[in-house]
C-alpha cells in the first residue's frame, strides 16, 4: 500500500516568481529538501487560486490536487483521487524514485534554454513516472528552430478502428489521454505556458524502459552488432551477451527488437551497389582466383539483372506454400519443376493441428510418419487414409489442400528427400539446421552473397582442419573389404566413422531377389530402423545394373550424404563385388 507524500516547504513570495536556476537548468530539477519517501507524487494542472503551507489542502497526509501515480501493481487496492485546482503555481510538487534523483514536476512559467533541453526533462520526468512521451504537435520559426510545441503522454489521442472485423479489433494503446505541456519560445527560451499532469491511465515506472521514447541502441552496441553480425553470429546470440554483460535485462536502455531493427537498417546500407551488381563482383572475383570457374551476366544500364540464363528456364524452383507464386512459376515456367518447402509446410503443423486434442498424444507422429517413413505411393496413400480416419481430420481444410497438392512435397513422390537411418527426431532437426541459414540469408542478393562466401570459407577451413586430423591419424578398418579400405583412402575420419557405421550394418542384411531384367535386379532389403525409442522393420528396394555395377536405393543415403549404404554394400556382397566401382569414388 502506498502512502501519499507532499513536499512542506514554503511557497515562493509570487506566483509569477521563479528562481532563477530554472531558467538555465536542463534537468533534473534538485532543490535541496530533508529525506525524501521514495513514493511518487504528481498533481492537476496548475491555476491561480493560492494554497499555504498550513492550509488543509496541502499537509502531508493529504494532497487533493495529486492525481498519484498507481502501480499496475497495487492500483485496485487505492481508490482514484479526485481531480482538484487546489495548489498555485508555487507550491512545487517533486518526483523521487528509489533514491535517484529529484525532478520537480512540469509548472506554468517553467523556462528551458532550448527544446532539447525541455524534451530532456519531459522524458526524464515521464520515465520516473512511468509513461511514455511522444510530441503532439510542434511548430518552426523562420530560424527553422522550434517555436510551440506540445509534449504529451504517449497514450494520448484517440484509437483509430483499423480492422473490419468488429469481432476482432486490432490493439491500441491510445486512451485519450489529455497529460500535457505546453511550450512557446519567448524570449529566445522555451516556456510552459499550460501544463496538465492527470493520466486517465494506471502508470508504473518499473515498465518504463520498454515505452519506445526510452530505448536508444548506443553508438558502442551499434559497433558490437555490426562486428557480430559481419561474423555470422546471429541476433539472439549477440543479445544475450549484451544482457550477460549488462547483468540483466532491466539494466539494458533498448529490446531485442531494437536491435533487430538496427542490423535490419544496416544491412540495408551496406548494399552499396545493386544486388545483380554485387553478385556480379562476386563472381568476377572467384573467376580471378580460378580459371576453371565461369559466370556471365546480362546488365540492364541501371544495375538491373536482364539475362544471366540466356532464356533457359531454371530446372528446378523451392518456394513456400504460396498460391499465387504457384500459378505465377506454372504461367513463366511452365518447363520448371515447381516444389513446395517441406520445412515451411512442417513448421505450420503446430498452428494448424496444435488445438486438437490428440496431437502429442499420436496426431504428430502420424502425419511425421506418413512424410518421412513411406516408401511408396501406395503406403503414403493408406498411412494418410488412416490419419484421417484414426483422428477424424476428414474437414481439416489445410490438410485437403495439402493432399491437392502432395505432388508438390511429399517426398515420395519427389524422391528428392531422403532419410535412411534418421530418427523423426533427426529428420527435423536436419532440415531445420539446413533451412534455418536458408531462410536468414534470402532476403537480398548482397546478403546472399556475403553469407554464402563466408560460409564457403568457414567450409573450407573446416575441410582443412579435417584433412589435417586425417593426415596425422589414422582409423583402423573394421574388416577386411577393399571396398573399407578404399573407403579409408578416400574420406576424412569423421566421414569414415560413418561408413563403418554402414559397414557393420550389412552383417544384418539378407538381400531378396525380386526379379531380374537382362542386366538389372531389383531387390527387396530388410532393415530395422530406429524411430524414438523404438525400432521397426522397414523394407528398401535396390536396383542393380551387373554390367556397370550401378547400385541406386530407395533409402538414398548415398545422394542424400555422400556414403554409400548398408543395402548397396550387402548386394556387392551377394553379387560377389570386392572392389569398389568408379561412380561412388
Amino acid at each position: 500500500m502506498h502512502s501519499y507524500w507532499s513536499p512542506v516547504f514554503l511557497p515562493y513570495p509570487d506566483g509569477s516568481q521563479y528562481p532563477s536556476n530554472i531558467q538555465n537548468v536542463g534537468y533534473p530539477f534538485q532543490y535541496g529538501m530533508g529525506t525524501l519517501t521514495p513514493h511518487i507524487a504528481t498533481s492537476s494542472a496548475t491555476s491561480g487560486r493560492g494554497c499555504s503551507e498550513n492550509s488543509p489542502d496541502c499537509r502531508e497526509t493529504a494532497v487533493p490536487c495529486t492525481n498519484s501515480i498507481v502501480d499496475e501493481e497495487s492500483k485496485e487496492d487505492r481508490p482514484k483521487s479526485p481531480e482538484t485546482d487546489d495548489c498555485t503555481t508555487g507550491s512545487l510538487q517533486l518526483v523521487q524514485t528509489d533514491g535517484d534523483n529529484i525532478i520537480e514536476e512540469p509548472r506554468s512559467g517553467m523556462e528551458f534554454n532550448s527544446f532539447e533541453d525541455l524534451h530532456s526533462y519531459y522524458k526524464d520526468y515521464a520515465k520516473k513516472c512511468g509513461f511514455g512521451v511522444m510530441t503532439q504537435r510542434s511548430e518552426k520559426g523562420a530560424d527553422q528552430s522550434i517555436r510551440y510545441v506540445t509534449l504529451g503522454c504517449a497514450r494520448g489521442g484517440k484509437a483509430r478502428i483499423k480492422s473490419l472485423n468488429v469481432a476482432k479489433p486490432h490493439p491500441t494503446g491510445k486512451t485519450d489521454c489529455k497529460a500535457r505541456i505546453n511550450a512557446l519560445k519567448i524570449e529566445g527560451k522555451m516556456r510552459l505556458t499550460t501544463v496538465h499532469n492527470t493520466h486517465n491511465h494506471g502508470l508504473s515506472p518499473k515498465k518504463s524502459r520498454f515505452f519506445r521514447c526510452n530505448r536508444e541502441v548506443s553508438e558502442t552496441v551499434k559497433r558490437v552488432l555490426d562486428t557480430n553480425d559481419l561474423a555470422g553470429i546471429r541476433m539472439n546470440k549477440s543479445f544475450g551477451s549484451l544482457v550477460v554483460g549488462a547483468g540483466g535485462f532491466e539494466n539494458l536502455p533498448f529490446l531485442e527488437k531494437d536491435c533487430r531493427n538496427y542490423i535490419d537498417k544496416a544491412r540495408h546500407l551496406r548494399l552499396g551497389a545493386g544486388g545483380a551488381g554485387v553478385l556480379r563482383d562476386y563472381f568476377l572475383r572467384m573467376q580471378y582466383k580460378n580459371n576453371g570457374f565461369f559466370a556471365l551476366m546480362d546488365l540492364s544500364d541501371d544495375g538491373r539483372l536482364k539475362n544471366c540464363m540466356d532464356g533457359i528456364p531454371p530446372k528446378a524452383i523451392i518456394t513456400d506454400q504460396d498460391r499465387a507464386m504457384k500459378n505465377a512459376i506454372a504461367k513463366v515456367f511452365p518447363e520448371s519443376r515447381h516444389r513446395f518447402c517441406l520445412w515451411h509446410i512442417l513448421k505450420k503443423v503446430p498452428e494448424k493441428l496444435g488445438s486438437y486434442a490428440a496431437y502429442k498424444s499420436g496426431l504428430k507422429s502420424h502425419l511425421m510418419k506418413c512424410v518421412y517413413d513411406t516408401q511408396t505411393v501406395e503406403e503414403f496413400e493408406k498411412c494418410w487414409d488412416g490419419l484421417l480416419n484414426t483422428y477424424d481430420l476428414h474437414e481439416n481444410v489445410w490438410l485437403k489442400s495439402l493432399y491437392d497438392e502432395r505432388q508438390h512435397w511429399v517426398p515420395v513422390f519427389l524422391k528428392e528427400y531422403f532419410w535412411a537411418g534418421m530418427s523423426t527426431t533427426q529428420r527435423s532437426e536436419s532440415m531445420n539446421a539446413f533451412f534455418d541459414g536458408y531462410v536468414h540469408a534470402k532476403t537480398n542478393l548482397k546478403e546472399f552473397v556475403d553469407q554464402f562466401d563466408s560460409a564457403l570459407r568457414k567450409k573450407i577451413e573446416n575441410e582443412n582442419n579435417a584433412d589435417f586430423h586425417t593426415f596425422s591419424v589414422t582409423i583402423p578398418c573394421i574388416s577386411r573389404s577393399p571396398i573399407e579400405k578404399r573407403f579409408q583412402e578416400l574420406y576424412t575420419n569423421a566421414k569414415f566413422r560413418e561408413v563403418q557405421q554402414q559397414v557393420m550394418g550389412v552383417l544384418d542384411m539378407d538381400p531378396c531377389l525380386l526379379s531380374e531384367d537382362g542386366v538389372m535386379k531389383r531387390y527387396l532389403v530388410e532393415d530395422e530402423v530406429r524411430v524414438e525409442e523404438f525400432t521397426k522393420l522397414v523394407t528398401y528396394s535396390v536396383n542393380f545394373n551387373v554390367e556397370d555395377y550401378d547400385g541406386k536405393c530407395s533409402c538414398g543415403l548415398f545422394e542424400m550424404r555422400g556414403i554409400l549404404c548398408r543395402h548397396i554394400l550387402a548386394i556387392f556382397r551377394a553379387n560377389g563385388i570386392k572392389l569398389l566401382p568408379d561412380r561412388f569414388q
